[in-house]
């Protein structure tokens, strides 16, 4: 009996890491949950927001590695991605693609320009002292938000997208770390697309913000 009960609990051992390897693949290849720490995607991303990505929207690598196994596309202007940080890949980045190889970016008086073109946009409202602007990118549309007598990052000069990078920029447009201070984002570290909000938590009230879940 005492043998017998060694092989169950041997082989419950075994069948429970290779379950627990499954999943850990999973999140590290094809789908995963973050939280955001940060507003440098506000007002599309909040503090306190947590999310599911779309680790298969571009690739299949192998896992806990940037190797891709295939890739069937690249990220597209207007999309948020995941990535890891380029100065420290243990850190885990969100922002939207502006510009993809081969395009020119440049922003003056914090109006972007894509490739010699102006990228519309229209005034929604003012609160608080932000700024917010509707912008359409590539058939999508998003809020912008602009800090007022901040305007540290309003101007950058032409930046050319090299092939195997995108451009990628926070939409708090006047408060986010991004490829306008630290350069191109190379395609191997881009984790997945963002697909949907599944939870919120307002870090201030310490209540949960239930209007904010579903698709982004």
């Amino acid at each position: 009996m005492r043998k017998i009960a060694q092989f169950v609990r041997s082989r419950d051992f075994a069948f429970y890491s290779v379950f627990l390897f499954i999943l850990i693949c999973i999140r590290s290849s094809v789908f995963a949950s973050y939280y955001v720490p940060t507003g440098s995607m506000n007002p599309t991303i909040l503090e306190g927001d947590f999310f599911f990505t779309n680790k298969l929207a571009y690739r299949l690598k192998v896992p806990f590695t940037k190797t891709s196994v295939f890739e069937w596309g690249v990220p597209s202007r207007g999309e948020m991605v995941v990535f890891k940080f380029p100065k420290n890949e243990r850190e885990l980045y969100t922002k939207r693609v502006i510009g993809i190889p081969g395009d020119i970016i440049e922003m003056w008086g914090g109006r972007l320009i894509i490739n010699g073109r102006a990228i519309g946009r229209r005034a929604t409202g003012t609160k608080d002292g932000i700024s917010f602007y509707r912008e359409s990118l590539n058939g999508r549309e998003y809020t912008i938000q602009h800090i007022t007598g901040k305007g540290r990052m309003t101007d950058i000069p032409p930046v050319m997208v090299p092939e195997g990078y995108i451009f990628v920029m926070g939409d708090n447009r006047d408060n986010s770390y991004d490829s306008r201070v630290w350069g191109c984002l190379p395609l191997g570290n881009v984790e997945g697309e963002l697909i949907a909000r599944w939870f919120s938590f307002d870090l201030k009230a310490m209540r949960p913000r239930f209007k904010r879940i579903g698709l982004i």
